[in-house]
């Protein structure tokens, strides 16, 4: 497994000042590079493959940059094994709080139970586990890419915590819901998908503004994306009989990726100052992959009944006109 530190490089001083930026070698695998200020940034050239004799490492691809700017933080990947970071005794992550016997065995916080009591090791019996703070922070400093980094997160984390950020992550795939279609993309990425691939239909609105969108008989989908943080939202149409039912959903795998809305929706019937309207106000759902409206007795929808229903204004056909509202919904 890949995993990244970062640290605080040091201080080296040249003895003199260049105005250009100079290169040395000191004969092995360090280069000095003087900088314009004078100061002297060490880098550590990277070996060919298997290039240091009896050096196990060589070849395995791993990444070393030091620099000695003042207090810069710099990062280093390398290769560790997995097992490393798990607790030995329930074979879960490690995470600080971490305990450690005399013996030098490892007990994670759950296994080690309350922190305030002393407790026998549970490997080697004969020691006291005690807090281990070096491999807290070993812990809190190796961090792993965001498991979406394909579809776009460039976050990196703490590893005992890459689940937490993965059910959280605003990039988690979303899938395509026409037939035979498998892409599988961020919720931008599937936006662009489903307008140049499929020919959906796509509007722009701004939270808490009303937008009045003309939708034909025969469609069953309408894309809706907020103008404020390009936040992908669907309005779906599907059966209930001789009516139809209405519903509206944010584009994303993970409820928890950002925050709640809530929606207000009206069916007007036709006429110049009609006054018949049916109405929704509901928090709105989250789908993974943006379907039809699902009729059960957990779904949020408006019913619309064919009364509704207003000629184009070509008079050849029929169609909803609904009026959305989105709000960012504060609980």
């Amino acid at each position: 497994m890949l995993l990244q530190f970062a640290k605080k490089a040091s201080t080296q001083h040249a003895g003199d000042t260049h105005s250009t930026m100079q290169h040395r070698h000191d004969g092995g695998n360090k280069a000095w590079v003087v900088l314009p200020c004078g100061q002297v940034k060490r880098e550590v050239v990277e070996q060919p493959r298997g290039a240091a004799d009896g050096d196990e490492a060589a070849g395995e691809g791993a990444m070393i940059a030091v620099a000695a700017a003042d207090g810069e933080r710099v990062e280093i990947s390398m290769r560790i094994d997995m097992a490393v970071l798990h607790c030995p005794l329930c074979l879960l992550l490690l995470k600080p709080p971490t305990y450690q016997c005399a013996a030098g065995h490892l007990a994670c916080s759950s296994c080690h139970g309350d922190g305030a009591v002393e407790r026998a090791c549970h490997t080697c019996g004969g020691g006291v586990y005690a807090r281990c703070p070096a491999l807290d922070t070993f812990l809190r400093a190796a961090k792993a890419p965001c498991p979406y980094d394909m579809f776009g997160c460039r976050s990196y984390v703490a590893y005992y915590d890459v689940g937490g950020h993965q059910r959280a992550c605003p990039h988690a795939p979303c899938s395509c819901s026409e037939p035979r279609c498998d892409f599988l993309g961020s919720p931008p990425m599937l936006l662009a998908h489903l307008i140049a691939d499929h020919s959906w239909p796509v509007s722009k609105v701004r939270y808490g503004e009303a937008l009045t969108i003309h939708v034909p008989e025969s469609e069953r989908r309408h894309l809706v994306v907020a103008g404020e943080d390009e936040r992908v939202f669907v309005l779906s149409v599907g059966p209930l009989g001789v009516a139809r039912a209405v519903s509206v959903a944010c584009v994303r795998a993970n409820a928890a990726a950002g925050p709640r809305y809530r929606c207000k929706l009206w069916a007007h019937a036709p006429g110049d100052g009609a006054v018949d309207f049916v109405h929704m106000d509901s928090e709105v759902a989250s789908s993974a992959a943006p379907r039809e409206v699902a009729v059960d007795e957990d779904a949020m929808f408006l019913t619309v009944p064919p009364c509704l229903l207003h000629l184009h204004e070509a008079g050849a056909s029929k169609e909803r006109i609904l009026r959305l509202s989105i709000d960012i919904y504060l609980p």
